[in-house]
């Protein structure tokens, strides 16, 4: 490829690059987790909870601090909505880093890896 050839490749990846940053998620709106839905008895004689799926549905959320260690949190039902962005846009965010990572990648085979 010449060289205005691969000026151009790399400007074409330089621009994929910029859309997919414009794209990140807030960094103060993101949560790593999973959103558990739980039903719980209660115990009581005669509750319909005994014959029934149980109590709730209850939120919470789920998060593995380590393997074989995982964190629960409550999450209230007025946060329900807030929670499920949050964790959309972490799923978004590892998404388009590995995305711009993989143009840098080519960025750098390319030995156009630049900060402009």
């Amino acid at each position: 490829m010449s060289e205005k050839g691969r000026r151009k490749a790399a400007a074409v990846l330089k621009r994929r690059r910029a859309r997919l940053a414009f794209r990140l998620p807030d960094a103060e709106h993101l949560l790593r987790g999973s959103l558990v839905k739980r039903y719980k008895k209660c115990g009581r004689m005669g509750c319909h909870c005994a014959d029934d799926i149980g109590h709730g549905p209850a939120y919470y959320l789920s998060v593995t601090l380590a393997p074989g260690k995982t964190r629960s949190y409550y999450v209230p039902p007025q946060l329900k909505s807030r929670v499920s962005r949050y964790l959309r846009n972490h799923r978004k965010l590892r998404e388009l880093v590995k995305e711009i990572t993989e143009l840098n990648q080519e960025l750098l085979a390319q030995g156009v890896l630049d900060d402009d």
